[in-house]
């Protein structure tokens, strides 16, 4: 059945894939994590654009001077030598001043290069979400597992315990031997070991299940999907792996990491260049607030241009070089990942199909086979060595068809994850 993301319900009302995943989504702790350094990432892409922005402030003052010399500041000495002292006088100042930096190449490539890290943050929870899906889906798919193996080794236990009463009735007629009911009764036991380790795993995984969903631990559990096989329709490995080249969202982070990285270079490089910048004030002057004030204000233009900086311009040069060439090293990694992990997953679900198969007929080779003996042993034509050994046979079979049958499933989940479609997952 296809994902499709609904509203939560209780889990003791049944739990199917498309509600464990929409609890994981909602719950799971690294879902939280991304959303959250998305944010980080977006103000930090704000903060940097807002550089390129003419920056505004407006202020206020109202000062009192009790006494100024003026010949300190190059007025000159008062007749007989002395000073000229001014005060005292109040000075009042209303003031709104722009400054803009009219060309900073340095800043403008430094935003680009967060704005792609922004990008990268909101694609990283895209694929923190798909890798969460997956995730819900095979722990799913391991309580489902866990509850096939549990109720085969039931089977196997019911079996056990109809053999070694049949193995007593033939021994109170006379008719098998006290090692025939000893061989039975341990045959039994080893099935009820087989029943508790199987319970111990089956709770094991339910608790890693409500765990990675959100779910109070204590909180029952009930799946309402089963353990089944679907044949697998047929795919193109090579059309597989371009149409996952251009869907998995690995690509795409290494992609907008690789850009995120060739700006910042530039933004380095940048460093060297001259900033001009642009500046204005207006203000309202005075003694104070609305007393011989009178408008006035200054404009300015002015060019910085670095001329040693002590070697932090080649540091930052050399920095972003090198994580430019991670970039292009993970970039180049991420394609021959993404093709890998198709074939791969192409070839599992293949070999696990065929698995399935086989099991199921060892399976049903296997019944034969202990249905020939037990009416062998019936009949008295010999002990009930062949009994057991059928009985095991068996129990071996079912468990080998439990296991092929959530290998193919998992093999499925692995290969719509290495395709990037997991809200096209069909279980």
């Amino acid at each position: 059945m296809p994902l499709l993301f609904c509203a939560p319900l209780c889990a003791a009302d049944g739990l199917d894939i498309p509600r464990s995943v929409d609890l994981a989504l909602k719950n799971n702790l690294y879902v939280k994590l991304a959303a959250a350094d998305g944010e980080i990432r977006k103000a930090e892409a704000l903060a940097a654009a807002a550089r390129l922005l003419p920056q505004v402030e407006f202020s206020v003052s109202q000062e009192r001077t009790f006494k100024e010399n003026l010949t300190a500041m190059g007025f000159g000495h008062a007749p007989g030598g002395g000073t000229y002292l001014l005060g005292p006088f109040n000075t009042f100042d209303a003031r709104l001043r722009l400054v803009l930096d009219a060309l900073d190449l340095s800043s403008r490539n430094a935003a680009r290069s967060r704005r792609e890290e922004r990008k990268t943050a909101v694609l990283r929870l895209e694929l923190v979400k798909e890798q969460i899906t997956a995730a819900a889906a095979l722990a799913y798919l391991d309580v489902l597992r866990c509850a096939a193996a549990q109720n085969s080794a039931a089977a196997g236990r019911e079996l056990a315990e109809n053999l070694r009463v049949l193995a007593e009735h033939k021994h109170a007629a006379g008719t098998a031997t006290g090692l025939d009911v000893v061989r039975a009764k341990t045959s039994e036991a080893e099935e009820s070991l087989r029943t508790i380790r199987a319970r111990t795993s089956l709770e094991e995984s339910r608790l890693r299940l409500k765990h990675l969903l959100g779910l109070p631990l204590s909180e029952r559990l009930t799946l309402t999907e089963e353990l089944s096989f679907t044949p697998d329709p047929a795919f193109d490995p090579d059309k597989a792996v371009t149409g996952a080249l251009a869907a998995r969202l690995e690509i795409a982070v290494a992609k907008a990491e690789l850009s995120a990285g060739e700006y910042a270079l530039r933004a380095a490089k940048g460093a060297r260049l001259p900033v001009v910048s642009v500046s204005g004030s207006a203000a309202m002057s005075g003694s104070v607030a609305d007393h011989n004030d009178a408008l006035v204000g200054d404009m300015a233009i002015a060019a910085r241009l670095p001329l040693f900086s002590g070697g932090r311009i080649n540091s930052g040069i050399d920095r972003a070089s090198a994580v430019k060439t991670q970039a292009e090293s993970r970039m180049a990694d991420a394609e021959v990942q993404v093709e890998e992990e198709v074939r791969i997953a192409f070839f599992r679900l293949q070999a696990y199909a065929e698995e399935v198969e086989t099991s199921s007929m060892a399976v049903t080779l296997a019944e034969q086979e202990l249905e020939m003996a037990r009416n062998r042993f019936a009949a008295g034509a010999g002990d009930n060595v062949e009994v057991v050994n059928a009985q095991t046979a068996l129990s071996r079979a079912r468990d080998s068809r439990v296991d092929a049958l959530s290998r193919h499933k998992e093999a499925n989940i692995r290969l719509t994850l290495a395709l990037g479609r997991m809200k096209d997952l069909k279980f």
